[in-house]
């Protein structure tokens, strides 16, 4: 996790002058802000096929044949993904790492930021990297790729070759997932969505028996029933169980170890958040067409939107669960059931303090940014908002900002905000 008591929460505003860097390149890629609100970079054009990265004016050196996937670490390490001589890499703070690759994608940083991972390809085989480590095996195919926060690395893996209308050979299995490169025994007609414990040692994922046949494994085992299909399981009470939504007789439903947990149906049940202090989790569900809600420890909030539900969050303490829902063309923040009325075209993730008390989002109306702290809108709007940050005595927000060619990092206090 961030650690944000080292961030300068004193300095009232720092800024970057931003609009000169259109002069000074052919192009200007989309603008990315460190999570201490220290860095302002992006990806820039020198020339054909001269790309590179410029943080606060100054560039790394290189130059890259292409660049993408800009992503700073919680630690506020700069990484991107940068092709060299046809080769592909990851270069952190300007150093790539020592092993190029044919391809790569998929950029992921655990979340204290000591650990960088991605899919790889090399001579037609694919396989993942973490700080710059392959592999030792790699496979025919490649997807749901995960990293844990220990530094392990998981994928659904193709074990098995496959000629093109083998429609036998794919019905037997050929899909496994691989845990550091090491595929299970077992195979599978389909398999996605791994994650790990919280000690990055096990692993759950979704399978396909055949075709209408769908179950979980859990630490290398089936669960004992199988369901009409599933959705993304998440480990639960500190690794030693697995919660998932399945579906059962057309209906879904919060299943934990292969047995039911909420005594309850839905007609869509998906995007659970699983908070481990509290033991508590949370899902968006749907009670019937069109009608979208939020279900936590089997209770259903009193509140429905028609068009969506996304971005479930909670307050690390467990008190707090926000959420962003859509009701025709507009976005609003709902928090324990409460609607915001922000009104907002776009919204984006809220953070919370970790008691709970300060809730901000950043939203986009009328073609401009702002900032809102629990449920009042700034007055200032600004061509763009970053994601706002909390101390952590939960006094004062940092906000980032573009506006007028400037970038600006401002610590502002609660009071003069609220």
């Amino acid at each position: 996790m961030t650690d944000k008591r080292a961030w300068d929460w004193h300095s009232p505003k720092k800024e970057v002058p931003i609009k000169e860097w259109h002069n000074r390149f052919n192009w200007v890629e989309e603008f990315h802000a460190s999570p201490d609100g220290e860095k302002i970079a992006a990806i820039v054009n020198s020339d054909i096929d001269e790309f590179t990265v410029c943080v606060n004016g100054e560039t790394w050196e290189g130059p890259f044949e292409k660049a993408g996937s800009v992503t700073f670490g919680p630690d506020g390490r700069l990484s991107v993904l940068a092709a060299k001589d046809e080769q592909w890499s990851v270069c952190t703070d300007g150093v790539c790492w020592e092993t190029w690759f044919d391809f790569i994608w998929g950029l992921t940083v655990s979340s204290d930021g000591r650990f960088i991972g991605t899919a790889v390809q090399t001579d037609m085989k694919y396989g993942m990297a973490v700080n710059g480590t392959p592999w030792d095996t790699f496979y025919e195919n490649i997807t749901g790729m995960t990293l844990s926060d220990r530094g392990s690395s998981a994928a659904i893996v193709q074990v098995e070759p496959l000629a093109q209308a083998d429609i036998d050979g794919f019905s037997a299995g050929i899909f496994s997932a691989a845990v550091n490169g090491v595929a299970g025994d077992e195979t599978f007609m389909n398999a996605w969505d791994p994650c790990f414990d919280p000690q990055g040692k096990q692993i759950a994922y979704s399978i396909r028996l055949d075709r209408n046949r769908y179950s979980l494994v859990q630490n290398n085992t089936v669960w004992p029933r199988d369901f009409q299909s599933v959705w993304h399981p998440r480990f639960y009470n500190r690794g030693q169980s697995v919660v998932a939504p399945v579906r059962i007789n057309g209906k879904w439903s919060l299943f934990k170890d292969g047995s039911s947990l909420w005594n309850r149906q839905f007609d869509q049940l998906w995007q659970i958040r699983v908070h481990e202090a509290s033991q508590k989790i949370a899902a968006v569900v749907s009670d019937s067409y069109g009608k979208w809600t939020v279900c936590q420890n089997n209770v259903t909030w009193d509140f429905h939107c028609s068009r969506m539900i996304t971005d479930l969050c909670h307050s690390a303490d467990g008190t707090r669960l926000a959420a962003c829902c859509k009701e025709a063309d507009t976005w609003d923040l709902v928090v324990d059931a409460v609607p915001w009325h922000l009104n907002a075209d776009k919204l984006w993730a809220p953070v919370i303090s970790d008691d709970g008390s300060v809730i901000a989002v950043r939203l986009e109306k009328d073609h401009a940014g702002y900032l809102a702290v629990n449920g009042k809108v700034s007055a200032e709007p600004f061509d763009w908002v970053f994601e706002p940050a909390i101390s952590p005595d939960g006094n004062k927000i940092l906000l980032k900002t573009i506006k007028n060619g400037v970038y600006s990092r401002q610590v502002l206090s609660l009071d003069h905000i609220l």
